[in-house]
C-alpha cells in the first residue's frame, strides 16, 4: 500500500513539475511574441517614415526641376533611386516610370570622380549626347515632375 501512495506521490509531484514547466514555456513563448509583435511594428514605422521621407524627397527634386534648378538626367536618377524606397500605386508607378527609363538611357555617363577625370572634349560630347537623351524625354519628364509636386503627401 505504501508503495501506491509513494507512486502516486511521485506520479503528482512529476505532474506538478511537467506543468510548471509547460506554463513557463507557455509564458516565455507569450513573451516571445509580444517581442516580435513589438519588433514588427517598430519595424513597420520605420519603413513607413522612411517611405514618407522618400516621397518628400521626390517632390522637392521634382520641384527643382520644374524650376529648371536640376537638369532632367538628374533628377531622373535621384527619383528612380527613391522609388525603390516607396510602395507606388498604379497611377504613381506611371509617373515615376519615365524617371526610370531616362535614368536607365543615361546610366552610361560617369558621375562625381568618374566624370571629373574625362578631359573635356569627351565631357562635351557625353554632355551633348545628355542633352540629346533628355530632349527626347523632356515633355515626359516635365509632365510628370508637375504631377509629382501635386501630389499630396499623406
Amino acid at each position: 500500500m505504501l508503495s501506491n501512495q509513494l507512486i502516486l506521490l511521485l506520479a503528482g509531484i512529476l505532474l506538478l513539475v511537467v506543468g510548471s514547466y509547460a506554463a513557463y514555456l507557455a509564458v516565455q513563448l507569450y513573451r516571445r511574441r509580444q517581442h516580435l509583435e513589438s519588433s514588427k511594428k517598430e519595424l513597420e514605422k520605420q519603413l513607413k517614415d522612411k517611405e514618407a521621407e522618400a516621397r518628400q524627397s521626390v517632390q522637392i527634386i521634382a520641384r527643382a526641376l520644374v524650376q529648371k534648378d536640376l537638369s532632367e538626367t538628374e533628377a531622373a536618377m535621384r527619383i528612380s533611386w527613391l522609388s525603390q524606397q516607396i510602395l507606388l500605386s498604379a497611377d504613381e508607378a506611371q509617373h515615376f516610370s519615365v524617371f526610370q527609363q531616362l535614368a536607365v538611357a543615361t546610366a552610361h555617363i560617369p558621375i562625381l570622380d568618374d566624370w571629373a577625370a574625362l578631359g573635356k572634349a569627351e565631357k562635351r560630347r557625353l554632355n551633348t549626347e545628355r542633352e540629346g537623351i533628355e530632349q527626347s524625354y523632356r515633355d515626359f519628364v516635365q509632365a510628370s515632375a508637375a504631377e509629382l509636386v501635386s501630389i499630396r503627401l499623406a
